[in-house]
Order: structure tokens, then C-alpha cells, then sequence
């Protein structure tokens, strides 16, 4: 009986100093190992402690959105994702930093779709968890460089596989020489939360379009350019022994010229629509939220996203200087303006505006071809208000031409 209380005690003991480990090195420690769900079970047990913990909240939140991306990762990976470089830039879900799997799982339309219904599921757990935040002061700080994930599933998390490479292929033209990387501290705070949960909105924003349409004709025409053996049914197209331009391939521009050809989608689910323009609408008041904390910030340590003040800014090349504030903030009175349905978007040959609140209200089949010729935008023409190419040049100019950049940044 003795040692049965012995380790019963021995047991707490462990489980008290456990609890006693600060929110930041358990992150690094669980993260470091490539220990995501075990670091979401214990975050998870601490906030059901103390709900009104905000640094607790937040970084489970993360750890949410971390493990959703890590998730749809290794679902690419299973399938056996291979992005050519024509198509680098143009996939915001089709960019992970993987090796070629040998032996791809076989894949269709639905399967497809049952991975964005995964990671919109999972970007909702996010944003359930971030938006019980308060407004207290979190200060959270991670070495982005040593956080590994399990990115094609085998069960361990290699040096290979970091957070900062998954981070890193999402820059573009900013990305962070590897060298640095195992230094590449970020010491999130209250504005970072309300960062993140934007970027979970818009992300779902994306996927609610995506799964709002039926895009089968599209996909089984052309997906066999990012997933070449996973049994598809044009994947006879890649196997004809051709020689192959590094620089160039004419049979992926062919297969993209063939997914917009064949990218009639009909509405077969509304309701996402519906949410996505809600998303959308979340993610505008997130950024504000999110700029309201940050320029009341008064420290400068490894900012995500500097005040004007501040000029401790982690990525290279990017200053935020107060005239680009505004640019962004002027971005989201007008974008805000368009989502609600107060200001029209002009076509290049109506004299009248489009309601955009209605696309998303009132959806139709999507055909980017129609809409570039005027057929689409028919049934949304109304007479009112229009956003003016004035506002956007002088937004645009105030980014001195990188506003795109800014914009996937800022949120």
C-alpha cells in the first residue's frame, strides 16, 4: 500500500510541475519535437483550468491552426502533390514544402473536396478558440526556425520539415534565407491573435467558394499537373516519355489553358457562399482589430507586424511606415464598402455596377471567361455608388507598388 501511495504521489508530482511549465517553453518543447496534438491536448486542459487565460487561449488557437495546416499537408502528401514550377505562385492551398511520395494514394473529386472540408473544419476550431479572447496582453515568443511538423504523415517530425520552410514557401519573393532560420524569433502578441484569426477567416472564406461550386470538370481534366500518379483519370497525359523543358512545360500551361476552359462551376452548395462572404466581412473587422492593438503597442521585440514606432520588425524588406497603415486601413473602408453591398464594382464595358454582396447572396455558376466578357455580371448590375480606379491608384500608391505583397502580410 505504501507504494501504491508512493507513486500515486510521485504521480502528482509530475502532473504539478507539469502544469507549473510556462505556456512559451511548453510550445517550444512540443513544437520542437513535432508533438502538435499533444501540445493541443495540453493547452486544451489548461484553458478548461482557466478560461480567462488569453495567453493560454491564443496559443492553443495557434496550435489549431498549426495542426490544420499540418493536416492538409500530409493529405497532400498522401496523394502525392507535386506543384510544377509554372504554378508556383498561383495555388494558395497547393504549397507545401514536400518530397515526392513513391507511392501516392489513388484520388478523386470527392476525396479532394473531403480535404477542404477537413481544413475549413478545422480553421473553424481556430476561430472558435480565438474569438473567446479578451483583451488582455499576451506576449508569446517562438523560434519559427526550430518548430518541426509531421508534413507527410510518417509519424515523426523531421529537421526537413519545419514550420519555417511551410512559412517560408508562403513569402514569395520575401522569404527568409535559410541560414537565419534557426534563429527566427516572432514574439507574438494581443494584435498577432487578431492577426491570425483574420488569416483563419479568410482562408475559410476561400475553401467556403471553393466547396460552394462543383468543379469536377475542371479537376478531372487537369488535376493529374499536381498530383501525376494518384490515378486520375488523364494521368495517361503525363507518361508519353516527351522530353521535358525545366524552364518551360508546355503540357502544364496546357493543362491549366484546360481547367479554365472546362471552369463552368455550378452552385451545388449556396450555403458556403453565404459563409464565405461572412468570412470576409469577419476578416475586415479582425484587421482593424488587429491595427487597433498594434499601434497602441509601446515595445519593440521580434514583431510579426510592426507599428510604425517599432522598428524590431522580423521580415526583411517590409517597413511598415505609417503611410502604408493608412493605405490598408483606406483598403478595408473600401473593400468593407464593396461586401456590403454600398459601393458597385465597375466592368470594363457596362455603365452600371456590380453588386458584389449579391454574388455571394445570389450565386450563380462561376466562369471567370463569362465574367471577363460581361455574361456573368448581368444579373448583378444595379445603379449606385462605385468604387473609382482613384481610390485604388492612390491606395496602391501609398504602397509604392508592392501593395499585393502588403496585402498577403498584413491580412
Amino acid at each position: 500500500m505504501r507504494r501504491i501511495l508512493s507513486a500515486l504521489l510521485f504521480f502528482v508530482s509530475l502532473t504539478s510541475a507539469r502544469a507549473d511549465v510556462l505556456v512559451p517553453e511548453l510550445m517550444a518543447s512540443r513544437l520542437q519535437a513535432g508533438e502538435t496534438s499533444q501540445l493541443e491536448a495540453d493547452l486544451a486542459a489548461r484553458l478548461a483550468a482557466s478560461p480567462n487565460d488569453d495567453q493560454v487561449r491564443f496559443a492553443l488557437g495557434a496550435t489549431q491552426f498549426i495542426r490544420t495546416v499540418q493536416s492538409m499537408s500530409q493529405d497532400m502528401y498522401r496523394y502525392g502533390l507535386q506543384v510544377p514550377r509554372e504554378m508556383d505562385m498561383m495555388l494558395p492551398f497547393f504549397r507545401f514544402p514536400l518530397p515526392q511520395n513513391p507511392n501516392p494514394q489513388r484520388l478523386d473529386y470527392e476525396r479532394m473536396r473531403a480535404v477542404f472540408q477537413g481544413a475549413l473544419d478545422g480553421f473553424a476550431r481556430t476561430d472558435a478558440t480565438l474569438a473567446g479572447l479578451g483583451t488582455s496582453e499576451i506576449k508569446l515568443p517562438l523560434a519559427l526556425g526550430l518548430v518541426r511538423l509531421d508534413l507527410n504523415g510518417d509519424g515523426t517530425a523531421s529537421q526537413e520539415e519545419s514550420l519555417f520552410a511551410l512559412f517560408n514557401a508562403s513569402l514569395g519573393r520575401n522569404r527568409i534565407p535559410a541560414e537565419a532560420g534557426a534563429r527566427f524569433i516572432i514574439t507574438f502578441d494581443r494584435g498577432d491573435a487578431a492577426w491570425l484569426r483574420g488569416y483563419a477567416n479568410l482562408l475559410s472564406a476561400l475553401i467556403d467558394f471553393v466547396l460552394a461550386h462543383d468543379g469536377k470538370a475542371s479537376f478531372d481534366i487537369s488535376a493529374q499537373v499536381l498530383f501525376p500518379n494518384a490515378g486520375l483519370p488523364n494521368e495517361i497525359l503525363n507518361r508519353q516519355g516527351r522530353p521535358v523543358d525545366p524552364a518551360f512545360d508546355e503540357a502544364t500551361v496546357a493543362d491549366i489553358v484546360a481547367a479554365i476552359h472546362m471552369m463552368h462551376w455550378p452552385v451545388t452548395e449556396p450555403k458556403h457562399m453565404a459563409s464565405a462572404l461572412g468570412h470576409l466581412e469577419q476578416m475586415v473587422g479582425l484587421s482593424r482589430e488587429s491595427w487597433r492593438y498594434i499601434l497602441a503597442e509601446t515595445d519593440d521585440e521580434a514583431e510579426w507586424i510592426p507599428s510604425p514606432r517599432q522598428k524590431n520588425g522580423v521580415l526583411p524588406g517590409m517597413g511598415v511606415t505609417q503611410q502604408r497603415v493608412d493605405g490598408w486601413l483606406l483598403f478595408l473602408g473600401e473593400f468593407d464598402a464593396i461586401l456590403k453591398g454600398q459601393k458597385l464594382v465597375p466592368h470594363w464595358r457596362l455603365a452600371k455596377g456590380i453588386n458584389i454582396r449579391r454574388v455571394f447572396l445570389e450565386p450563380q455558376a462561376f466562369d471567370p471567361v463569362l465574367w471577363a466578357q460581361g455574361s456573368a455580371a448581368l444579373p448583378y448590375v444595379e445603379e449606385g455608388p462605385m468604387t473609382g480606379s482613384q481610390t485604388w491608384r492612390q491606395i496602391t500608391g501609398m504602397f509604392q507598388g508592392n501593395f499585393l505583397g502588403f496585402a498577403v502580410w498584413f491580412n
